[in-house]
């Protein structure tokens, strides 16, 4: 049983008491405005719900438990570091207003004294606080972020002009916009009026429950810890799933050097991650994308579980965390979603990707790192052959999706895919996709497709203008003949338009400015700023011979376009389970005799 001691303790106990740190190997500080605005609303309640009865002296509020160990003076904090490191924040804006009015004030002078004992060590001899010695550091924080949280604490920071700028600025660092939006709160005229009965109320009544873990050594400390937080974390309490993976890992390392070693390379990967255009690419995305490497290794196309259930789970994979080799995998995985490989892949694989983007489900990913992974594995390149393995994934995915827009749909094809290549090193779908696509409802279907236009249009694009650049930014819908109907169109009945108004005929890519600019615009004028357009088709069809776009236009590119798309389905669908394989990924394999080399070309 872990050894531990817990004491319920005011927050000017609590914080007066203690020197805090967050060590490395926490998740970096999260909360938002949100939370700031909930605990606060939360104290202010509290405090106001407070009657003029002297029993209401002993009414408490609950803030939440807090696991820590004792090193070196300080409570490294392993559970409660939001809540702990928003109270600071909280606390210092506290004092900031307190200090403005206690010059006259010799209340507010002695609250003034006891919050700066619960922010910094005060001078034996002068009884000042030292502010250089803040009772709070964090070893998770950025670089910048240490600088934001360090000038705040030690009471150089300067307050902005306008506080609500900062703080709405995506920009701005947690710390930072947390201080600020405690700082504007503090300023209500009716908290003022009853400034000292509120901080009382804070300081003395509201509580946490420190919980300190002890051991015969650090190791031993940080060990109890560990599992007291796995033990509270797994009854509900609001991590991540990553965060719990990576106690499991710090807890299976045997020595300090091992431990930090690990926390630096968790801080690497999670840093690069956060430069990432793709905000849900993150640890959590990265440990899901392992999960499914694992079940491909393990040949499993069975349901999947959940992520947390199925690493932190005895019964599971849980040993798998605890394996050298999973770090490893983990920061290949993650240079392979940050782009590290991005040099290497050809246009028409940056296109392919693009069309897969707007596919409305990320299962496509899962094979992708299978795939990538499974090549390393076998010593193989993954980029020998790359188009193909994304024209065949991007087609059997829309042509399921087109039957029945539905993950159910596409779950399935996904996991075959994947543990076909550990199980016979090929990718099979197993699926009825060919089937599906020669079904003569095939056509009524893909023109009703509406939630795949996005794909659809990026695909026909690249088709039909294999030059057109990638990676183009704020590109919208453009509507060719307007969604706003005006009575002048000319060869125009309003009731008829609608249905034309949404076919995929008559929709294109286009630059977001160049899309407003032509709004509603007509079509002879449209086709001016379309020239402009950093979209090939969009300039073609500047050059369009016709000075009205009309319903046998919107039907003959919506014909066009569906042609063009069945045909590319029909040639990358693969055969009769979508199955495809020795030519793009069992490489290793040399032909003996002609028959087996006339195999290998069909």
């Amino acid at each position: 049983m872990a050894e531990m001691k817990t004491e319920q303790k005011n927050i000017m106990d609590y914080l007066s008491g203690n020197k805090f740190l967050i060590p490395s190997f926490q998740r970096p500080y999260a909360w938002t405005t949100n939370e700031c605005e909930q605990l606060w609303n939360d104290i202010i309640e509290f405090f106001l719900s407070k009657g003029q009865d002297d029993d209401d002296d002993d009414r408490q509020y609950f803030l939440g438990s807090i696991v820590m160990y004792k090193q070196n003076k300080e409570q490294h904090v392993i559970d409660g570091q939001q809540r702990t490191t928003t109270l600071m924040l909280l606390l210092k804006a506290i004092y900031d207003k307190t200090r403005q009015n206690a010059s006259n004030d010799k209340n507010l002078e002695g609250l003034q004294r006891i919050i700066e004992k619960c922010l910094w060590d005060i001078d034996f001899g002068s009884g000042k606080a030292n502010k250089e010695k803040s009772h709070f550091k964090s070893e998770v924080a950025t670089e910048k972020d240490k600088e934001v949280l360090k000038s705040i604490l030690q009471d150089t920071y300067t307050l902005p002009n306008d506080i609500d700028k900062v703080i709405r600025n995506k920009k701005t660092s947690a710390y930072e916009r947390n201080y600020l939006y405690f700082v504007s709160k503090t300023q209500d005229s009716d908290l003022t009026m009853r400034w000292l009965d509120f901080c009382q109320t804070l300081l003395t009544q509201c509580i946490v429950l420190p919980i300190e873990c002890d051991g015969s050594d650090n190791d031993k400390k940080l060990e109890n810890a560990l599992r007291i937080f796995n033990t509270l974390n797994n009854r509900g309490m609001p991590l991540s799933d990553s965060d719990i993976f990576k106690s499991i890992i710090i807890e299976c390392k045997k020595t300090s050097s091992d431990q930090k070693t690990f926390v630096e390379k968790w801080k690497e990967i999670e840093e690069s991650l956060k430069d990432n255009e793709d905000k849900d690419i993150d640890m959590n995305f990265i440990f899901r994308n392992y999960m499914h490497l694992i079940r491909a290794r393990h040949k499993d196309s069975g349901n999947e579980m959940g992520l947390r259930q199925f690493f932190a789970s005895d019964k599971n994979y849980k040993y798998i965390l605890q394996q050298d080799a999973t770090m490893s995998e983990i920061e290949e995985l993650s240079k392979f979603w940050n782009g590290d490989y991005k040099d290497k892949l050809s246009k028409r694989s940056l296109q392919f990707y693009e069309v897969l983007e707007y596919i409305p489900n990320d299962y496509w990913k899962y094979l992708d790192s299978v795939y990538f992974m499974y090549c390393k594995d076998k010593g193989l390149d993954y980029f020998k052959d790359h188009e193909q393995f994304l024209a065949k994934l991007v087609v059997n995915l829309l042509v399921k999706l087109i039957n029945k827009q539905s993950l159910f749909e596409v779950r399935p094809i996904i996991f075959n895919a994947y543990a076909s290549l550990y199980e016979k090193d090929e990718i099979d779908f197993k699926t009825n996709t060919k089937e599906i696509l020669e079904n003569e409802i095939f056509k009524n279907q893909f023109l009703g497709a509406n939630s795949l236009i996005r794909s659809l249009l990026k695909l026909y694009l690249y088709l039909e203008y294999p030059e057109q650049e990638v990676g183009i930014h704020d590109l919208h819908i453009e509507h060719i003949f307007p969604q706003k109907f005006r009575a002048d169109y000319k060869g125009w009945d309003k009731a008829e338009a609608k249905p034309f108004i949404e076919s995929i005929g008559n929709k294109m890519w286009l630059d977001q400015k160049i899309n407003i600019q032509a709004s509603n615009d007509y079509f002879d004028n449209k086709k001016e700023k379309y020239a402009k357009s950093e979209i090939l088709e969009a300039q073609e069809l500047a050059k369009y011979p016709k000075s009205d776009w009309l319903k046998e236009d919107i039907e003959k590119r919506r014909d066009k376009i569906y042609e063009k798309l069945v045909a590319f389905f029909r040639e990358n669908i693969g055969g009769s389970s979508g199955s495809y394989g020795a030519k793009v990924v069992n490489t290793k394999f040399q032909p003996k005799t002609k028959e087996e080399l006339k195999e290998l070309v069909e």
